[in-house]
């Protein structure tokens, strides 16, 4: 199959809506713009000096992505606040505008399989307890979660429906937690997952595979938590650890 050329012309325009709509979607994370209302499109012409057409594209590619919407005489709002996720310290999504919530879909115990056995310090053919929840923002599925716990823990992940943030469960518990081993990657939802969080199968989500530990180092949580890519954004700040090496004995000679 021959590629159709795309026109120089043409190419320039929608490289430059590109960058348009990633430097709008970041003011939109961040809440720069009051109410939620973005400026017309003359102004967003004058601050990105760009023609009336790379600024109906980027609007255009926000839509699409969901970002935004059009009210007709009214203007262009945000419409989808991202839930911004520091990775500074352990924490669920911190309720701002909106509150968190969370519903407990499944609580069970079972046969522990050899990973979980493993990561939670039990014996294997040993039972831990399973609980599958969804966490709610306002009226909107935010990520839903299976995790694996301790038998005697059972009681306590049944707390999660009356807690805003799901590791006060342990807090109020009488656990003081330590630190937490989490990955971070990249995958889409099946049927099932996509049906929780109201997203068409194959969205985009992040999957959070955590480790919870008490402040003693002992296991008390390990789950899989699938978040909507489209109400994220993670944030974190960079150190930079030198790794320029020793000048070699040869380069010091004169």
């Amino acid at each position: 199959m021959k590629q159709v050329r795309m026109d120089p012309r043409t190419r320039r325009r929608l490289n430059s809506a590109r960058r348009v709509r990633d430097l709008l979607r970041a003011a939109i994370v961040h809440e720069e713009f009051p109410a939620g209302a973005l400026p017309g499109e003359a102004e967003l012409m004058l601050s990105f000096c760009a023609s009336r057409q790379v600024i109906r594209d980027a609007l255009s590619l926000l839509r699409e992505e969901g970002l935004i919407k059009r009210v007709q005489g009214t203007g262009t709002f945000s419409v989808a606040s991202k839930v911004r996720h520091s990775f500074s310290h352990l924490h669920g999504p911190e309720p701002r505008l909106e509150q968190v919530s969370h519903r407990i879909l499944t609580n069970t115990r079972e046969i522990a399989a050899p990973r979980v056995a493993d990561r939670l310090g039990l014996p294997r053919g040993s039972e831990c307890g399973v609980v599958e929840y969804l966490a709610v923002f306002g009226d909107e599925p935010y990520y839903v979660c299976t995790a694996y716990v301790p038998l005697p823990l059972i009681r306590v992940v049944e707390r999660g429906k009356s807690v805003a943030e799901w590791y006060q469960i342990y807090e109020t518990a009488g656990f003081e937690l330590g630190v937490t081993d989490q990955a971070v990657e990249a995958i889409l939802a099946d049927d099932e997952v996509a049906g929780l969080l109201d997203v068409l199968p194959g969205a985009p989500l992040m999957l959070f595979e955590r480790l919870v530990r008490d402040r003693s180092g002992r296991p008390l949580e390990y789950a899989f938590a699938r978040v909507r890519g489209d109400r994220i954004a993670l944030l974190a700040q960079l150190p930079r650890h030198s790794r320029q090496r020793r000048p070699h004995p040869s380069h010091l000679e004169a």
